[in-house]
């Protein structure tokens, strides 16, 4: 699965930042997030869920990237071909609010639950006991969308 990322990331990246955003951008964004060591910037396409006035993304915790976002207030996003810097959060290992927003994330966009490893039933309902296993793994960002910054873009 990493491979195929690998292979797909650039080319969705691209995409949600051109014109052609609106094909993907209502449940697709990108983050920029540049390297704690390397000083590289990283572009990677997440889907996200908004949630009042937040976007809430997950991960899955042994992904290496969301580390950078750990000493960090804010970080830079494309969001519906705007770029923004948004204050973010991270959320680790608290299992019941991660299990609560994964809820939500697969509620706006099922095939969520297909990368996070849970079935759903055939109301497109989360498997209980898989979605509490998932929650366990994966890491929560939220990012501050009514306290974002617009950025000119590069």
């Amino acid at each position: 699965m990493k491979f195929f990322f690998r292979m797909i990331n650039p080319f969705v990246a691209w995409l949600l930042q051109s014109r052609l955003h609106g094909l993907i951008s209502f449940q697709l964004m990108v983050l920029e997030i540049t390297g704690r060591r390397s000083g590289r910037i990283f572009r990677i396409p997440v889907s996200y869920a908004k949630q009042s006035d937040d976007l809430i993304c997950l991960t899955l915790g042994e992904n290496l990237w969301w580390r950078n976002l750990q000493d960090c207030s804010s970080a830079t996003l494309i969001y519906k071909g705007q770029r923004l810097l948004a204050p973010v959060q991270l959320v680790v290992n608290d299992a019941p609010t991660i299990e609560a927003q994964m809820r939500m994330l697969i509620a706006h966009n099922p095939i969520d639950a297909v990368f996070a490893g849970v079935r759903l039933n055939f109301k497109l309902e989360p498997n209980p006991a898989d979605l509490a296993v998932a929650a366990t793994r994966h890491v929560v960002l939220r990012f501050e969308l009514a306290k974002a910054t617009p950025l000119v873009a590069n």
